[in-house]
């Protein structure tokens, strides 16, 4: 355990904390209380990108509960809130949380005896290797199970298979293998592949994210801040962001602010899908802060 302590602090010491302490001297009233409700929804909007990198809300939960009942935990929840997932950025996204530490634990349901072995089987909390498509896609879903599919989807379909504000999704019923009466295996099909838009997949996150936005508009002086701010809060709701990417660019405000899905990069498989970021671009008197709160 200490080797592993020792290796998590070095992997840990390659980042620097730096603290900000932007001005807000020139903010109107009803902006610094805007931007009170923004940081909110910051804060709600964080959890969706933990999804991204696993699904498993359990092993997050149970990793931040036990965070201060060793120093290991502590710098296992650390690593984890600094990568958003049980793999490292830097290392090639190489897990650095063992499987065996976590399921074990985890799942009730994980682990069953093994007739004829001392030990246990057990449900892996994440799979070894980082899925490239993160949590866009089904994690046993590759390239040609996807185009065969959306092959046989109407025009319409398609444009939303590949969307920007979509997962895909396995119909539950066929979301595993299965084992026939008969003793035969039944194998997943690419038909078990459907869409689900962002406002559905992550529909209380984003409610709540919305409200606050709506909150924000109405306390800010900035007209067009107020417009960005009510437009994006409504996309969250709707699915449609055309309108809100209008509004941000022609935002003029000492406050800007760039909140909600924007990037592809965690899209490894086709770069289709654009994951949603708490606010990237705080900018104060033109000082601009890159921050993921």
């Amino acid at each position: 355990m200490e080797s592993r302590s020792l290796s998590l602090q070095k992997q840990i010491n390659r980042y620097a904390p730096i603290h900000l302490e932007p001005e807000l001297t020139s903010l109107s009233d009803g902006d610094r209380e805007a931007l009170g409700y923004i940081l909110k929804a910051a804060i709600v909007i964080d959890d969706i990108f933990y999804e991204y990198g696993n699904s498993n809300r359990m092993l997050r939960d149970w990793l931040k509960g036990h965070a201060e009942s060793s120093s290991f935990n502590k710098l296992t929840w650390l690593y984890y809130s600094i990568n958003k997932s049980p793999w490292s950025c830097l290392d090639e996204n190489k897990a650095f949380l063992s499987t065996v530490d976590s399921a074990v634990k985890l799942l009730t349901d994980a682990t069953k005896p093994v007739s004829g072995w001392k030990g246990v089987e057990y449900r892996a909390a994440f799979p070894l290797d980082k899925p490239p498509g993160a949590n866009f896609y089904p994690p046993d879903m590759d390239k040609m199970e996807f185009e065969l599919w959306k092959s046989r989807l109407t025009e319409k379909e398609q444009k939303d298979a590949i969307g920007f504000f979509t997962v895909i999704k396995r119909h539950d019923s066929l979301s595993s293998s299965s084992t026939q009466s008969d003793g035969s295996d039944q194998s997943k099909t690419s038909d078990d592949l459907f869409v689900v838009p962002y406002s559905k997949e992550y529909r209380s996150s984003l409610e709540k994210a919305a409200e606050l936005l709506q909150k924000a508009s109405a306390c800010s002086d900035s007209p067009s801040l107020k417009n960005l701010l009510r437009t994006k809060a409504n996309a969250f709701l709707s699915n449609d962001y055309y309108e809100s990417d209008i509004a941000w660019m022609e935002l003029d405000s000492n406050l800007d602010v760039t909140i909600g899905p924007y990037e592809t990069y965690e899209d490894g498989l086709f770069s289709y899908k654009e994951y949603v970021t708490p606010p990237q671009l705080l900018k104060l008197n033109s000082l601009v802060i890159n921050s993921r709160i």
